[in-house]
């Protein structure tokens, strides 16, 4: 890769790029780097860069002849960027993209701007660090290359620590450790010392995770979620398939549950007309009619859900709206080997970003076991502590189980 980056202060990238990995990756051919003073193109015997602004203000604006000049005399290909603050945030998607470049031009601001017509002449793109003002474009310009380097084939000696570090699966790196195992009284995790590379990797992807939604929420992997509160096919305390009725409070409960844990829809699988009919008049009510206005928050939660007849037309509406299949989940109060506890599917939900997902709570006592043998994942039951009573109603064992997938206060 080729960079040229355009500066009034040419001295600031000596020592920088004669360090670590942009002097190796010069010293392999894999980069060229080429420093140039905008004041050589200027065309009056001070080198002025500079004026004072048109309609006044306070401070001084770069002038477009210059640049204008620089660009065009050194422009051979290049993807022509400005540092400035207010251009497209530099992410690592932003990096990704630009390292595909055979020739990137940096073109380094200063002052209180630059001249508008340099933009809309000879720029393709203008690029920001972060949503704070430096001095100029320089340091925001010796960031850039140094990220875009690192993602050149062959400039790191360890490929794999690319894939690995924080941003490149848009998650924030997972924590790391090195010897002595303990100090200060601080364990190194056990996970991490019992060489089984499965675990480890599982533990990884957990504390990217947890990290993640932490620090950085807007980074955290949005996976199109959905739900089903299934009332048939269902089965009774003795195995039977049956179907249960649709109590308004489950509704209620469970569409402010779905709302406030950011699920896409509540469907609501039913398949006898009457009863559905009971049920649309409701949701009219508080998605069109009067309670709309009575209980916007009520209206809210509401406005997810969905009434269908049977769990294949929720696949297929799903599939229409997402463009692919859910993978499928259940829940069930029974214990049906084999189980997915919280904290791995936690780790799974983050491989699912560009698919949708649809859990399935069951009513009566648990879903039909054909469903539960399609499903791609069992979750694990919620249970109590010290007793084997384990009857909790599905709004709340689908509140529980949603906190532990999404809640800030995860847990098992």
């Amino acid at each position: 890769m080729t960079v040229d980056v355009l500066t009034l202060f040419p001295e600031m990238f000596v020592s920088p790029f004669e360090e670590s990995i942009l002097k190796r990756a010069r010293e392999k051919g894999l980069l060229s780097l080429n420093i140039h003073n905008i004041r050589n193109y200027t065309s009056d015997k001070h080198q002025a860069a500079d004026d004072y602004p048109y309609g006044g203000g306070a401070g001084m604006v770069m002038k477009a002849e210059p640049l204008v000049n620089a660009v065009e005399a050194l422009q051979s290909g290049h993807y022509r960027v400005l540092m400035t603050p207010r251009g497209t945030p530099l992410t690592q998607s932003v990096v990704r993209r630009l390292s595909r470049q055979k020739k990137l031009m940096l073109v380094c601001g200063r002052y209180e701007g630059v001249d508008e017509r340099v933009s809309e002449l000879v720029i393709d793109e203008e690029i920001s660090v972060g949503d704070f003002v430096l001095s100029g474009g320089e340091l925001p310009a010796m960031m850039l290359v140094d990220a875009v380097t690192r993602l050149i084939p062959g400039v790191l000696g360890n490929e794999a620590s690319v894939s690995e570090e924080s941003f490149s699966g848009d998650l924030l790196e997972y924590p790391q450790y090195t010897r002595p195992a303990e100090f200060r009284g601080m364990k190194v995790p056990d996970v991490l010392l019992s060489g089984n590379h499965k675990e480890i990797e599982a533990w990884r992807k957990e504390r990217a995770l947890d990290k993640t939604r932490k620090i950085r929420p807007d980074l955290a992997p949005q996976a199109s979620v959905y739900g089903a509160l299934v009332h048939y096919p269902v089965t009774d305390k003795r195995g039977d398939v049956i179907s249960t009725s649709i109590t308004p409070i489950d509704l209620h409960d469970m569409s402010r549950t779905f709302r406030t844990y950011g699920l896409k829809k509540l469907f609501i699988v039913s398949p006898h007309p009457a009863q559905n009919e009971a049920v649309r008049q409701m949701l009219d009510f508080w998605q069109e009619g009067a309670g709309k206005a009575y209980n916007s928050n009520r209206a809210e939660a509401l406005s997810l859900t969905r009434l269908t007849e049977n769990i294949d037309e929720v696949v297929s509406r799903i599939t229409r709206e997402e463009g692919q299949m859910p993978e499928l989940w259940v829940t069930s109060a029974r214990l049906q080997e084999p189980v997915t506890g919280y904290s791995e599917a936690r780790g799974r939900l983050a491989g699912l970003k560009e698919k949708p997902l649809l859990i399935l709570f069951g009513t009566g006592w648990g879903l039909a076991q054909t469903i539960v043998e399609k499903a791609d994942i069992r979750l694990a039951p919620v249970k109590g502590i010290g007793h084997d009573f384990n009857h909790l109603s599905v709004r709340s064992a689908a509140a529980v189980i949603l906190d532990r997938l999404f809640g800030n206060g995860r847990s098992l």
